[in-house]
């Protein structure tokens, strides 16, 4: 496959889908192109500047198959591309580079349907707003779903639907990465109003990075959920909040699961039920402040290492978890630890309603007698400097918040 000489770039200010590829020329090119329905070369005239990686965008209202594809070479009089072409014209107007406005056109969700894609990257430099679910297909390596780096330019999608707003489908072999973005839902009914649900029997893991599922105001079902088929989950420096449930299975099938650097909190129905098979492992995270359990696993391989579950109004952790290490049990309604956890070392335990743990012991643990956050209940997690709190993890090198 041709790599792209670019992001496909989104702007719903400046951007135009009927005359736009979103990758190629600042300027969309327009091209009169003629293509051979099962041919990926044409001939094709223009004026400008177009390049080896760049998309092509045909809105042409009779093409019923592929409407974007990557150009993989550019001749005189005449382009090949990656792909071929569904549909025969005998002279249309094609346009490379440019803005795509909108993810919610029917044509630009195309691209995320794409099959056959190879490593794109599509970038919206604008909030994006949808009206119903955006299906990802499978593709032959990797591709991503990027906003400008940084989080300080996160962009925001927001469903109006009582929908998700990503879903998956076939049997991909290649990864979405979604970084800097905010999912959330506007609509009042929220049955289905799912950040990411995997669905059909997808056999990948979706990575987000610097992600924001939910706020106070619109609000998530399912930050993310397995809806059928496999499933397994990579969510990296993200903040999930106010869902009804962040992390959601009943069952089935899963690769290795990972949530590090992450915060779930304010959750009305527990923070995670992952009861799906394969190991999930859980480093450096807080699980706070959620009506129900914070973590209920059920028997599957579970890995606990540096992460804070605080004043959840049952359980911190509901599973007989592999290992939980160097952690904090703080204030939750239930136990810190319930359940037959093998290995349990060097955890900080205070003022879990019904005891540290509901059977077994720590092997090293870390007694607390006041409260080791700065405002946990405002979402400060760092450690404060009080003596049986803060001071006491900070005596003994625990480094997470400090």
């Amino acid at each position: 496959m041709t790599a792209l000489s670019g992001p496909i770039l989104f702007n719903n200010s400046t951007g135009n889908d009927a005359t736009s590829s979103g990758c190629g020329p600042s300027s969309a090119v327009n091209v009169m192109i003629q293509t051979s329905a099962g041919s990926n070369t044409a001939t094709a005239s223009w004026t400008g500047t177009i390049s080896q990686g760049d998309l092509m965008y045909i809105p042409d209202s009779s093409f019923t198959g592929r409407r974007f594809n990557v150009i993989a070479s550019v001749g005189s009089g005449s382009l090949t591309f990656d792909d071929n072409w569904d549909d025969s014209s005998f002279g249309t107007s094609g346009y490379v580079g440019g803005k795509r406005a909108t993810f919610d056109n029917a044509d630009s969700r195309r691209i995320f349907e794409d099959d056959n894609a190879g490593d794109w990257t599509i970038e919206t430099e604008t909030d994006q707003s949808l009206t119903s679910t955006i299906t990802l297909k499978g593709n032959s390596v990797a591709t991503s779903l990027n906003t400008v780096e940084g989080s300080e330019y996160t962009k925001t999608i927001t469903q109006t639907a009582n929908a998700p707003i990503f879903t998956s489908t076939g049997y991909p072999s290649g990864y979405w990465h979604f970084r800097n973005l905010k999912l959330q839902n506007t609509n009042a009914t929220k049955t289905n109003a799912h950040g990411y649900a995997q669905t059909g029997s997808t056999t990948y893991t979706p990575t987000f990075t610097r992600c924001v599922f939910g706020d106070a105001t619109n609000t998530l079902k399912y930050g993310f959920t397995r809806t059928g088929g496999w499933a397994s989950f990579n969510i990296n420096k993200c903040h999930l909040t106010n869902c009804e449930t962040a992390i959601y299975s009943l069952g089935g099938s899963g690769e290795e699961s990972f949530l590090i650097d992450s915060v779930i909190e304010n959750s009305s129905s527990g923070g995670i039920l992952w009861a799906q098979a394969g190991n999930l492992y859980m480093v450096n995270s807080v699980i706070a402040n959620n009506s129900g359990i914070g973590l209920n696993r059920s028997s599957y391989l579970t890995y606990i290492k540096g992460c804070f579950f605080i004043s959840n109004s049952s359980h911190g952790v509901l599973s007989n978890a592999d290992l939980i290490i160097d952690s904090i049990f703080d204030s939750n309604g239930g136990y810190g630890i319930s359940g037959t956890p093998k290995t349990v070392i060097g955890n900080a335990f205070r003022n879990n309603t019904s005891g540290d743990m509901s059977s077994g012991s720590d092997r090293d643990p870390i007694a607390l007698t006041a409260d080791p956050f700065v405002d946990a209940a405002n979402g400060d997690f760092n450690l404060n400097a009080t003596a049986g709190g803060g001071a006491t993890l900070r005596s003994t090198n625990y480094t997470l918040g400090g």
